[in-house]
């Protein structure tokens, strides 16, 4: 049923999430159905956030968009979203995309990426899975964000980045990438003890 599927226990299911754990009656997500996305900006972002959301609607995504507002609370906002959505990924735009995802990466179960091209928004989610993308508003146009927009959504977790897959993607690091999450576990629960 996937890697995140953790426990089937009637009526509810657990799910994991980075090192957090949570319940719900709903069943499983299906893999291959599109995300929610929930989306936010501050005002340097805005006008980036609001082509993207249109956009994606256009494609038949399911979008929330929670508006504009101060950098900090936006992320928390969407972070929370993330986190308590069962097939949902976060879409945060600032002047640069790094307070967001700098804000984003504080809550368990998060993995915001702060990209500015089609590669590295590939590699997010192939070594990362990341759920979270963040654009920078000022760095990033509408036209090239939603290149960067699409490809992030497509790419799969632990699948090379591209076709053709880069010179360095081999099996050792699919095996890698698969077999890293005891070990990132570990390290968020120190970072939660200071």
């Amino acid at each position: 049923l996937g890697k995140h599927l953790v426990l089937l226990a009637v009526p509810f299911v657990v799910v994991h999430f980075g090192t957090k754990y949570y319940e719900t009656k709903e069943p499983p997500p299906d893999p291959d159905a599109p995300p929610r996305i929930f989306a936010g900006a501050d005002p340097f972002g805005e006008d980036l956030k609001d082509a993207l959301v249109a956009r994606l609607r256009k494609k038949g995504y399911d979008v929330v968009d929670g508006g504009t507002g101060a950098y900090y609370d936006v992320a928390s906002t969407v972070a929370k979203q993330v986190q308590r959505s069962r097939n949902g990924r976060g879409l945060l735009m600032c002047g640069t995309g790094m307070g967001m995802g700098i804000v984003a990466n504080k809550f368990t179960g998060v993995r915001a990426a702060t990209v500015e091209n089609v590669d590295a928004a590939r590699c997010s989610r192939a070594i990362n899975d990341s759920n979270v993308l963040c654009l920078g508003g000022k760095m990033t146009s509408p036209a090239d964000g939603a290149k960067i927009l699409d490809a992030w959504l497509a790419q799969k977790f632990g699948i090379a980045p591209g076709n053709p897959a880069p010179a360095w993607w081999s099996t050792d690091v699919e095996t890698f990438v698969k077999g890293k999450w005891p070990a990132l576990e570990k390290v968020e629960a120190e970072s939660r003890k200071h």
